[in-house]
């Protein structure tokens, strides 16, 4: 057997047992982009903040991308499209971060240690194909629960460089997102 076909059949075994997701379309956007989204696409900014001290060293939410046909998770073990924003665990102000994300919903991920508080939004967006749309702000207020507020000239000003030239941030719409069901993989 030669050394490449050794290397090939690696891939495929290390792809076939990996358990997770191993792809993602989002991306982080750490400068403003030159040019808007395309019809494909949004332009998603969060805010993350922290009250209290987290008692892990990183603070991390998810939102993940859904399908309201399925009403479930979109993706596989292979493919999964998810808004992952992480800050240290220290108490800070809002941060806002903005992502380019496949056009379609997102859902907030409740965790055991992160459920949202209960609020009216906070749970589902739609980010439409070629907007620039403002979440909320989720902000860590301890006895692991998360608040959602919405504060859009805070966005605006906050996510400025992080957004094209011209961009006008505009608030989200909110959905709902009844049972939102994972996927599981396993090796």
């Amino acid at each position: 057997m030669t050394r490449g076909l050794r290397q090939w059949i690696a891939v495929i075994v290390v792809c076939a047992v990996t358990p997770g997701c191993l792809l993602n379309s989002v991306q982080s956007i750490t400068r403003g982009p030159r040019t808007k989204p395309d019809t494909a696409h949004a332009i998603v900014v969060i805010g993350i903040g922290l009250n209290v001290v987290w008692p892990y060293s990183e603070f991390q939410l998810t939102l993940a991308e859904y399908s309201v046909q399925k009403q479930s998770i979109t993706g596989s073990c292979f493919h999964y499209n998810r808004i992952v924003a992480t800050r240290p665990s220290i108490p800070a102000k809002v941060t806002y971060l903005a992502f380019e994300v496949p056009a379609n919903v997102y859902v907030y991920l409740n965790g055991p240690n992160l459920p949202l508080a209960p609020s009216p939004i906070g749970h589902a967006f739609t980010a439409p194909s070629g907007a620039t749309v403002y979440f909320g702000d989720y902000v860590f207020i301890g006895n692991k629960t998360v608040e959602f507020r919405r504060d859009i000239n805070a966005a605006r000003a906050g996510a400025r460089e992080l957004l094209p030239r011209g961009a006008v941030l505009e608030l989200a719409e909110s959905t709902t997102a009844p049972r939102a069901h994972m996927f599981i993989c396993t090796p």
